[in-house]
């Protein structure tokens, strides 16, 4: 991998086949895929023994599920060179993906790692994934919940820093326009909702170079910023333009 990538692991839920689930991934391949020396995609199914009734499982087993995890990835990243890019959880079963160059003898190390679980049924599978479709087709989350990941990101530094989050704060927000009318329609738009324009930034080199930057005073519990944030994202898209991220101070006091 190239010196600058960092594993980048969240998790979202949606539906698989109109089932609830739960798709955890490293985000960060985003940046390098396809890897062209790993066209193979490598798949593991573990059937859970006592899910619950939303296919997800209890609190003792998800524990085992993530032993066998562990397992697997130090046996196929040793043994086949494999990259792990993801997981999911529906209807009862664990889903483990990962890429690799040379898939031959998958089988047999696939095996080698589930003895230590002989509690547990599993399947697993290989195909040719050049592009790495299953990755970004099936893994990665659509636009609208990538950008809620990365309002949680954000979200989990402040809790780290002791942000109490009913605690309104001032909040700054940058969206990035083509033309100087779509910035001046937009900012007509949300002129009502209590934002401050705090600066008109220019990126000359862009393809969206007319900025706007506003602020508004807002809490940083998860429904309030999702609400907030997704409106102006969402308005954004409607004017070809691009919502650029948030940023706030700690209140920990």
């Amino acid at each position: 991998m190239p010196n600058d990538y960092r594993p980048d692991w969240d998790i979202y839920t949606c539906h698989i086949e109109d089932n609830p689930a739960i798709i955890g991934l490293d985000l960060d391949l985003r940046r390098f895929a396809p890897l062209n020396n790993k066209p193979f995609a490598v798949h593991i199914s573990v059937y859970l023994n006592d899910p619950r009734p939303d296919g997800f499982p209890k609190g003792t087993e998800f524990e085992i599920l993530g032993e066998i995890e562990d397992h697997l990835v130090q046996q196929l990243e040793l043994t086949l060179h494999a990259h792990f890019a993801g997981r999911t959880i529906s209807a009862g079963v664990r889903d483990f993906y990962f890429y690799t160059a040379d898939p031959l003898l998958h089988d047999k190390f696939i095996t080698d790692a589930m003895t230590r679980f002989p509690g547990y049924k599993y399947d697993y599978g290989v195909k040719e994934d050049k592009n790495w479709e299953l990755y970004f087709d099936f893994l990665f989350p659509d636009i609208q919940e990538f950008q809620r990941i990365q309002n949680r990101k954000v979200l989990r530094t402040l809790k780290q820093q002791g942000d109490i989050p009913e605690k309104e704060r001032h909040i700054d927000h940058w969206i990035f326009f083509s033309t100087e009318a779509d910035r001046d329609r937009y900012w007509k738009t949300i002129q009502s909702q209590r934002f401050t324009v705090e600066g008109w930034p220019l990126e000359k080199d862009g393809e969206l170079p007319y900025g706007l930057q506003i602020s508004r005073n807002d809490k940083t519990d998860e429904d309030s910023i999702d609400i907030t944030v997704m409106y102006l994202w969402e308005l954004a898209r409607e004017m070809n333009a691009r919502y650029d991220g948030w940023e706030t101070v700690i209140v920990a006091q």
